[in-house]
């Protein structure tokens, strides 16, 4: 009888503890919030875009834009599918005028003339050009004894130029490109001067004017800047080679429309340029909710 009493004993004291801990613990009940109806409401969190301004930037990237202090950050949770090239197919026309030759006349020099150029804009990245105008010489060089002249005679050009910030704004361009160049033109060598003779006087003569073509290779490097609006302003160098040129009964030209003095290959050009744009970029520089809506 005795373990059987050790035993109920120490059952009552285990069961005494359990009750005493059950006793201390509280709960607390939750209670739900409900709306005007009844219903549970459940708590949102606070959204993390809120006082923030949505833009895409250039490359349609989502940026948010604190509207308090003005920090910027792009969304990398959405990032924008990488496109190609932004801007449409045709996406502009471009006509200038070359004022190089013009401005060169007015400081003294004795040759050039003026030319004109259009330009198709595909993707603001390949700019098919053509080139046509006039030029002129009437020059006599320093320590020669002739003057070598040219009637005004057209010369014409085509090529290409390569943008190469083809997704960026088109109003600043660095452009790289080829021309091929042709012009028919007359010329003449007048008062050639021999030295003096048996009679001690000096000998004049004239070659008479003689028709001749000229084909020419150009390799063109330069930017173009928006000044205001739709008009631009463009600085080039070229590099330029003669590739044939008809046969000379009295010597060779000295200059060559649209081409320039033989002899020397690098020229360059200034010119000012009105752009008619044809289509909108795909995606625009900077756009924001409102225009989306």
């Amino acid at each position: 009888m005795r373990p059987s009493r050790y035993f109920i004993t120490a059952v009552i004291i285990i069961l005494g503890i359990a009750i005493h801990v059950c006793a201390q613990r509280k709960i607390t009940p939750v209670i739900p919030k409900t709306g005007p109806g009844g219903d549970p409401v459940t708590e949102q969190p606070a959204d993390p875009k809120e006082g923030l301004a949505e833009m895409r930037d250039s490359q349609g990237n989502v940026v948010f834009v604190d509207t308090i202090t003005g920090q910027e950050w792009i969304d990398t949770t959405v990032v924008a599918k990488k496109t190609g090239m932004i801007y449409p197919l045709m996406e502009s026309v471009t006509v200038g005028v070359n004022l190089w030759d013009p401005a060169m006349r007015i400081f003294g020099q004795h040759y050039g003339g003026v030319d004109f150029w259009a330009e198709l804009s595909l993707h603001n990245r390949y700019k098919p050009v053509i080139e046509a105008g006039f030029g002129s010489c009437d020059e006599t060089p320093d320590g020669k004894n002739y003057t070598f002249k040219t009637k005004m005679s057209p010369f014409f050009r085509i090529g290409i130029n390569y943008n190469v910030f083809y997704n960026n704004n088109p109003k600043y361009q660095l452009v790289a490109g080829v021309r091929y160049g042709f012009t028919p033109f007359s010329y003449e060598v007048t008062n050639v001067t021999m030295p003096p003779g048996y009679w001690d006087e000096d000998m004049k003569f004239n070659i008479p004017s003689q028709s001749s073509t000229a084909g020419f290779f150009e390799f063109v490097a330069g930017v173009r800047v928006g000044i205001i609006k739709n008009i631009s302003l463009g600085w080039t160098v070229k590099y330029h080679s003669l590739l044939h040129e008809g046969k000379a009964k009295y010597g060779k030209p000295m200059y060559i429309p649209g081409f320039g003095k033989r002899g020397s290959s690098f020229t360059g050009s200034f010119s000012i340029s009105y752009t008619l744009p044809l289509n909108k970029p795909e995606v625009s520089a900077v756009t924001t909710d409102a225009d989306t809506k």
